[in-house]
């Protein structure tokens, strides 16, 4: 299995950059699924099928958090090098539009353990 090359981002999404200016390229897994998560279904001009249906599905009212969490599960899991989604926990600020994910996840590279935000 080979792990794709990607742009380096920030944590926040912006481009990183080398200290002299240049663009930095990674493999990183954890990078992937942070991408993988903040995509909305049909965002993505060259394959709208890709990402996660927030509006349809996710940030509705009175959605399943198990069926959520699902959801984002088969996502994290489509991600080259993930094996398995340890944990999963989902909250969301309904005033703010912001849905936060945290979740645990063996890889090749190790276990990963990150927190992302999506804001709608």
């Amino acid at each position: 299995m080979e792990l794709q090359k990607d742009l380096k981002l920030t944590p926040a999404g912006d481009l990183a950059l080398a200290p002299e200016g240049d663009v930095i390229i990674t493999d990183s897994i954890a990078q992937a699924i942070r991408i993988r998560l903040r995509w909305f279904l049909g965002e993505w001009a060259f394959n709208p099928e890709l990402g996660l249906p927030f509006f349809e599905e996710i940030l509705k009212k009175n959605v399943s958090i198990t069926y959520a969490e699902q959801l984002i599960t088969e996502q994290i899991l489509e991600v080259a090098g993930v094996s398995k989604v340890d944990s999963i926990d989902i909250s969301v600020d309904r005033a703010k539009r912001v849905m936060s994910v945290s979740f645990l996840a063996s890889t090749v590279e190790g276990i990963i353990t990150e927190e992302v935000s999506i804001n709608a």
